[in-house]
């Protein structure tokens, strides 16, 4: 019978079992994918082999034979517990599971004011609006809930978080607790130099990834990261291959940077930079779909859109003004940006 449950279970994840992830609400999710749900009630139909439909996000990728964050999650986990994902699998159905994936989004201190984004995640934004500053710090008691050595992933997010004290904390818990073996992913920026204090803390850490936020190449990444500078990018990025095992990207593509897709990767595989494609879903006016109809038909990009519909043609002018309103308060335009965008207007 134990044969038979590992190889007919398919649709088993790890989240539901080791993930948490922490955000303003607290720990209140294994996985920032999953809709609204009654865990007990998916880790049950789990084991039973079954589909939760919280976990449709997974399940559509998987049926377009794309490869699903289930899929990788799993992967990674059979890697740096150095347990095969069948006996895991095992493991969860006797009950021996804890929290050893976790996520954290430390604050939204931030010194960017990207397109996407807002002053609820990012201070900078809201210096750049002129409204007061609420910054959101992850409080003491979240650090003293986890089991840091026990821990086999930790995925750190802001804010910009090299730009936050509070991470160089986490990283001395698990140097504390005698565990530089757990994975550490970094999603940052890339604006920030460490340090030499820092970048010896760092270097402990035999399996450390940095993940930089890169949505276009020279002017397009200005614009879309403002005020961040291409330049510095490049440099902070030599330094972090210093230091980590891998350094990555974070693709987010929108309808304002899809338009320099094709440059964007190619410069990214020049740079041997594995990358992985985020899809703007909110503000919806910023969606790749909010563009005119002609322009999703270029054969570089086509395979990224939906069928066209109507309110797309809205969505998009609402984008204009939104940007109008952004570059006002920037002071800066977009046309000396990203004039493939403005040449639609």
């Amino acid at each position: 019978m134990f044969l038979l449950n590992i190889f007919m279970n398919k649709n088993y994840c790890v989240m539901p079992f080791f993930g948490a992830e922490y955000n303003s609400k607290g720990f209140d999710t294994s996985c920032c994918l999953m809709a609204p749900h009654d865990l007990d009630q998916v880790r049950t139909q789990m084991l039973d082999g079954e589909r939760p439909d919280a976990c449709a996000a997974c399940w559509r990728l998987e049926d377009n034979g794309v490869k699903s964050d289930r899929e990788f999650k799993n992967e990674t986990y059979d890697y740096y517990a150095d347990r095969d994902i069948r006996y895991v699998f095992d493991d969860c159905i006797d009950g021996k599971y804890s929290q050893q994936i976790v996520k954290l989004y430390t604050s939204n201190l931030c010194n960017s004011a990207c397109v996407t984004c807002g002053p609820t995640h990012s201070t900078h934004w809201a210096s750049v609006k002129s409204i007061p500053i609420k910054l959101d710090v992850m409080p003491d008691s979240v650090l003293d809930s986890i089991d840091f050595k026990n821990l086999k992933i930790l995925s750190i997010l802001g804010g910009e978080p090299l730009y936050d004290r509070n991470i160089y904390r986490i990283l001395q818990l698990l140097v504390d607790n005698s565990n530089l073996d757990c994975f550490i992913n970094f999603v940052t920026n890339g604006s920030v130099t460490l340090n030499p204090s820092q970048l010896a803390l760092f270097a402990k850490f035999k399996n450390l990834d940095m993940c930089v936020s890169i949505d276009g190449i020279g002017p397009v990444f200005e614009y879309m990261r403002f005020p961040l500078k291409w330049p510095k990018l490049l440099e902070n990025i030599a330094q972090y291959k210093t230091i980590a095992r891998n350094v990555s990207v974070s693709y987010t593509l929108s309808n304002v940077n899809i338009l320099y897709y094709e440059e964007t990767v190619n410069w990214l595989n020049s740079q041997g930079l594995l990358f992985n494609h985020n899809l703007v879903t909110y503000p919806l006016h910023y969606n790749i779909n909010a563009l005119p109809e002609s322009v999703k038909a270029a054969p570089a990009i086509a395979h990224f859109f939906r069928e066209h519909q109507p309110t797309d043609d809205l969505l998009f002018k609402q984008a204009i003004t939104d940007l109008n309103t952004q570059d006002q308060l920037k002071k800066i335009s977009v046309r000396d940006f990203v004039a493939r965008f403005t040449d639609l207007i």
